[in-house]
């Protein structure tokens, strides 16, 4: 047992690194600290004490962090904060008139999961073979959010089985969980074969840097292994030869196709700068018709994004290569997770950045900077859960729920998308981005004040990425204007990309207006553009918002699913109104969305909204612009409209 007395005057006593020191007038209770659970203990994990003359216990501290405290009796337990300092450090107990007991323990890193690598390309039935650390505490497994078996769990590596049931169509992402935490890749996984060998890159052959590769045309070192990979810790580097796409190429290992099947070519690729190009073909051009696939030239991002390219084998040859075509142009990109796989794969575009962007680990990647923030399983639009918090009627700021740093790349366009609702009415809100920092320029993009329906709806806006201090970026919830509870979930942020699939063909308008119709009204191409060198230009007619509409070509859209209508519109002037609808009305229900009424500013600004498709008598839909309400001239670019999960 271990006993401290505070006596008159001042006093200091130790026994067994346990202080207590203050200067007090009059005699204070006796304190006993019998025992503490452990001597070490793990970040995030409980400490209890136990002793007499807790009662007169204020505050717990874990080196210089404060950690709340229960008592119970004669023990106090408490949470070692997952932010507190590695090695020893003190728990200090504050009593009143400055008191202090300290006692000297150690503080063990919390063994959270690490995903190192993994194989990018496994079906379903076979294992996935996981490398990392802290693989091993009670682990579970799922995969594209179905419980996987776990065949085994080491410390280092993990082999669990791809389940049934999960898209085999598109990337998908696995999540471990144990005692510890959650870990997810930050890389995507398919639940496919790689009829190829090597995808990822990571073993060096005999002679080449990648074993399974033979460089073509390599020029003098053009063509090298670098470790700062998209998966694992090799990718490869191209430098092009700014000529014909056959200068740089490197061929994969002959193998055997089906004659007549389908097979997709995917890879992960990211430009060193603006305009790196590459291709693919198949098979390796001999003279005699070997070569009967070229796919499509691409301009790569200069993030990591998934390419495909998808044929279908129409020559019966023994064996078949994928050759990289890489010579074009003059800037240099990196490419890792080649595979080759059976059937189709779609595009899976821009990487989410954000971590648990559905709330389904509750909080983790998510901090309540100001106010509090908690999940809820009583509202959620994806999943079982969401994020709810209550404004305090103040300032913004006064409640704000801020994401985890995000490193994106300055000047580049990010889209943030969210769902949100309010529990009552006259609920407002607002974003930011990236979080306020004195003196500095951190905070460069603020939503305006978002009314927030008491039903499901959906927000998005598109910035551009400035320079911070810290060189990170943050997504902020600044919910504290109004006393409003609200509920969020679906939150995104990737980078922005006018989508190649659009269900509706010349969104960008750069084939004049073909493709869409003036119903009512007038419209002609324009050259003021967003993107390209085209737009469409239409007038109001100061009257019904029909008076001037602007109507798609009939696209037959799937009933049931959700679409994302997205556009770029301008005003030649102010007091610009205009709206959306869908389908075209018909009297008999077939205008099912009418977008609200929407003010377009003077310079070139983004709108989207989802809309579940709905039946109609004909069994197509039009897209169709109302733009007659107000007398102003519009300029509309870059529409699309793709299907939208915003639960992916």
């Amino acid at each position: 047992m271990k006993n401290f007395k505070l006596l008159i005057g001042c006093l200091t006593v130790m026994l067994l690194s346990l202080v207590i020191t203050g200067c007090e007038d009059e005699m204070m209770a006796e304190v006993k600290v019998g025992s503490i659970s452990a001597e070490a203990v793990f970040q995030g994990s409980p400490v209890s004490l136990t002793g007499e003359g807790f009662d007169q216990v204020q505050f717990v501290f874990v080196g210089n962090i404060q950690a709340s405290f229960t008592l119970d009796g004669n023990t106090i337990t408490f949470t070692v904060p997952d932010e507190a300092p590695v090695g020893e450090t003190t728990i200090t107990l504050a009593m009143p008139r400055n008191v202090r007991a300290t006692y000297v323990f150690e503080v063990v890193l919390k063994p959270s999961p690490v995903i190192t690598s993994f194989d990018a390309y496994v079906p379903v039935g076979s294992d996935l073979v996981i490398k990392g650390s802290s693989l091993n505490n009670n682990t579970s497994v799922t995969v594209d959010g179905i419980s996987a078996t776990v065949v085994s769990a080491g410390d280092s590596e993990l082999v669990v089985t791809v389940p049934s049931g999960v898209d085999e169509t598109s990337a998908i992402e696995f999540e471990i969980t144990t005692t510890y935490g959650v870990a997810k890749p930050t890389t995507a996984f398919y639940a496919r074969e790689s009829v190829i060998p090597n995808s990822d890159l990571e073993a060096e052959g005999d002679g080449v840097p990648f074993a399974g590769w033979e460089l073509l045309n390599a020029g003098d070192g053009a063509i090298t292994a670098i470790t700062s990979g998209y998966g694992g810790s090799r990718s490869m580097r191209v430098v092009p030869a700014a000529g014909n796409p056959w200068d740089r190429q490197v061929a994969s290992t002959a193998v055997p196709l089906n004659f007549g099947d389908v097979y997709t070519v995917v890879l992960w690729a990211k430009g060193e700068t603006a305009g790196a190009q590459m291709r693919v073909s198949v098979s390796q051009y001999d003279g005699n018709g070997a070569d009967y696939f070229y796919g499509e030239t691409v301009e790569m991002s200069t993030n990591w994004e998934q390419y495909t390219w998808t044929f279908t084998v129409t020559n019966d040859l023994p064996t078949h290569r994928v050759v990289l075509d890489m010579g074009m142009g003059a800037v240099p990109f990196a490419i890792d997770q080649i595979g080759l796989v059976p059937g189709s794969i779609g595009a899976s575009g821009p990487v989410e950045l954000l971590a648990n962007s559905s709330f389904e680990t509750d909080l983790t990647g998510w901090t309540a900077l100001n106010g509090a923030a908690e999940v809820t399983s009583a509202e959620a639009y994806c999943g079982s859960q969401s994020m709810t918090a209550t404004g305090a009627g103040g300032n913004p700021w006064d409640v704000q729920i801020a994401s985890d740093a995000m490193e994106l790349e300055v000047g580049t366009d990010y889209e943030i998308g969210f769902w949100a609702k309010a529990a009552g009415p006259d609920g407002v809100f607002r974003l930011s981005m990236s979080q306020f920092a004195s003196g500095q320029s951190d905070d460069f993009f603020y939503s305006p004040d978002l009314t927030i329906p008491e039903e499901w709806t959906y927000f998005s806006f598109v910035t551009t990425a400035q320079a911070t201090s810290t060189g990170n970026h943050r997504l902020l919830f600044d919910m504290g204007a109004s006393t409003q509870t609200f509920f969020v979930d679906g939150v995104s942020v990737k980078e922005y990309e006018v989508s190649s699939s659009s269900e509706y063909s010349n969104g960008g308008f750069e084939d004049g207006l073909t493709g869409w119709t003036a119903l009512n009204g007038a419209a002609e191409a324009s050259t003021d553009a967003h993107s390209g060198s085209g737009s469409m230009t239409a007038t109001g007619a100061g009257g019904n918002p029909w008076d001037t509409q602007i109507a798609s070509d009939a696209v037959a859209l799937t009933v049931g699913n959700q679409y994302k209508i997205s556009f770029w519109a301008k005003a030649a002037g102010p007091d610009g109104v205009f709206r959306i609808s869908m389908s075209q009305y018909d009297g008999n229900g077939a205008d099912f969305f009418y977008s609200r009424d929407l003010e377009i500013p003077e310079d070139w600004s983004y709108f989207a909204f989802v809309t579940t498709a709905q039946a109609t008598a004909s069994g197509d839909h039009r897209l169709l612009f109302d733009m007659g309400a107000t007398t102003q001239t519009f300029f509309i670019d870059d529409v699309s409209v793709v299907e939208h999960d915003a639960c992916e």
